[in-house]
């Protein structure tokens, strides 16, 4: 048994407490922080985040701690963590909440990974905390809605059955939370808010419970007995899975007055679909490198764009299924993807199965050209996904459903080989469709929309844009804009700008905003060669901008009279 502790001090500190207490398995065990966390395929280095450690630690490498101890000895050792950020895979201290990703900075005992844990939490009486974690004596029963979990003096204690499951179980321990929760499939679901003055959070109940009936009648069940949407309202967009809860970032600015139909309505909804997903595919059928994680180093897998690219193509479908989208919306949603596919120049030179591998590379501050360079898996994923499910329901007797289900019955208990996705489309429909993921998957070959949408009574279409373009994506910056990217094939690139130019004027006209350019953009011709002004490194730089076109494709895709096979794609559960 490892036990953990957490307190602090003065809360705007942001300095959290950490304690372990444990019986030495050998002589000096070495205590490790993970290096990334599972669900963002990055190195975070979490080590850089202590502050001071207990006498009894020797630093040995950048994430590694000797404890020195004698095989059986009782050991404490004490460390602090700075919890200063508030994203949906952070550890966050405010003076009515303590937030925790125990990933970030609770240490692994080597030689105690597989061994229970308790992680207690001082925290106030009148708290309330939210966990998949159960608490000590619950039984596994959680509190009713409006009833908030009590702990005794000494604060929250949670048990974990190994160290893998304590690290992947976000908690949320604060003064106030709006709670709501449902039951369905013979499981409770609670969404949990933090930060929500302002929202009404009711009308997201409903939704939710349609989404949960649909996936769990895909897999024939739930594979929880509770599940827990933690979310905090804040300035973007971000989720990440758990194996029984989510945690999730939902954008303020998109959800206050939010109606369902909603942009801010409907993306929640989508996160959540996508994220309810992976309690499937990533927590319980995942790649068999990742089994177990190495939480110390980079863990490449070319099976990422199914684990997320085939679970977003599932999420948005679960909002068809469960009769919150129509065709037509979902429609729009696969032309946006496409239409951001296709105007990404990485897509000629870098395959879905190579961007996958090499997500481990894509650290923001450290990726030089990343607009020309990458493809998103989540992005291109899902767009493979919907062509393969519709080339199999027009060839075979098959879905990419069944194939899911498949992995699931094979997979759930077992690591997926690399080329296991592969091999369960073939045995699912009986059919090599090996030239697909050779093409498509493994290759760069153009994604064939046309002869697969069109059986289906969706007709497809891609065009150029008739607009003049500047060709780069721009920020402005304290008064002033700023090329946070160029495109390639665009007129920005084409006169030797570069990322983080400052664009002073066009054709002498001075540019402060975005607007600023589309308007002289607009007066200008083709072809015809005016001059720009920016600044580099705080030199003003006079160089030559010929207008082009966007470079980027404008995509329409839409229903086209009536269809068996469109209807079947897109059908609601109870059709």
């Amino acid at each position: 048994m490892v036990d953990y502790l957490l307190s602090w001090g003065e809360p705007y500190n942001r300095l959290v407490d950490v304690q372990l207490r444990f019986t030495a398995p050998h002589d000096n065990p070495r205590l490790i922080l993970p290096s990334w966390r599972p669900g963002r395929y990055l190195i975070q280095n979490f080590a850089a985040n202590l502050r001071s450690w207990s006498g009894n630690l020797r630093k040995e490498e950048k994430a590694v701690w000797r404890c020195e101890a004698r095989a059986g000895e009782e050991v404490t050792v004490t460390y602090r963590y700075y919890a200063g950020v508030l994203d949906a895979g952070s550890t966050f201290l405010d003076a009515d909440e303590l937030y925790v990703n125990p990933s970030n900075l609770l240490m692994m005992v080597d030689g105690l990974r597989g061994e229970p844990s308790t992680l207690t939490i001082a925290a106030p009486a009148d708290w309330t905390i939210e966990s998949q974690l159960p608490q000590r004596d619950s039984a596994f029963s959680p509190p009713q809605r409006g009833e908030g979990a009590r702990g005794a003096d000494e604060g929250f204690t949670l048990l974990a059955r190994d160290y893998d499951h304590l690290i992947d179980s976000p908690i949320i321990a604060a003064e106030r939370m709006t709670r709501h929760s449902f039951v369905e499939g013979g499981a409770r679901v609670y969404l949990i808010l933090r930060h929500d003055e302002g929202i009404d959070s009711e009308p997201f109940v409903e939704p939710l419970q349609a989404i949960t009936r649909v996936q769990a009648a895909m897999f024939d069940g739930l594979p929880f007995r509770e599940y827990r949407f933690l979310g905090h309202v804040g300035d973007r967009w971000h989720g990440v899975e758990h194996e029984d809860s989510c945690s999730l970032i939902l954008k303020r600015s998109a959800l206050l007055g939010a109606k369902p139909g909603d942009e801010g309505f409907d993306h929640t909804l989508s996160l959540c679909s996508h994220e309810l997903f992976h309690a499937w595919n990533v927590k319980r059928m995942l790649p068999a490198v990742f089994l177990p994680y190495d939480y110390t180093r980079e863990v490449p897998t070319r099976l990422l764009w199914v684990m997320e690219g085939v679970t977003s193509y599932f999420g948005e479908l679960s909002l068809v299924r469960a009769g919150l989208w129509t065709q037509e919306r979902y429609l729009e949603h696969l032309r946006k993807e496409i239409e951001t596919l296709e105007g990404s120049p990485a897509r000629l030179h870098l395959s879905l199965s190579q961007a996958s591998f090499d997500a481990w590379l894509q650290e923001p501050t450290q990726t030089h050209d990343k607009q020309n360079s990458w493809i998103s898996f989540y992005n291109k994923g899902e767009i493979v996904a919907a062509l393969l499910d519709l080339t199999l329901r027009t060839h075979t007797q098959s879905t990419l459903e069944d194939v899911l289900r498949y992995l699931w019955r094979e997979y759930a208990s077992r690591g997926m080989e690399e080329d296991a996705f592969e091999r369960a489309v073939a045995t699912v429909s009986g059919e090599d469709y090996g030239d697909f993921f050779t093409r498509y998957v493994h290759g760069l070959d153009a994604l064939p929309y046309d002869s697969v949408f069109e059986p289906a009574g969706v007709t497809f279409g891609m065009t150029g844009r008739d607009r003049l373009a500047l060709g780069a994506k721009l920020r402005s910056d304290a008064g002033t804009l700023v090329l946070e990217a160029v495109v390639r094939g665009g007129a920005a690139m084409a006169a030797g700008l570069l990322p983080h130019d400052e664009l002073l004027a066009i054709d002498g006209v001075r540019t402060a905003a975005e607007a600023d350019v589309r308007r002289v953009l607009g007066s200008l011709h083709e072809g015809e060669g005016v001059e720009v002004l920016a600044a580099r490194a705080g030199i003003v730089q006079r160089r030559t901008l010929v207008p082009q076109r966007d470079p980027r494709p404008s995509v329409t895709l839409v229903a086209a009279g009536a269809s068996d096979l469109r209807d079947q794609w897109l059908r609601r559960l109870e059709e």
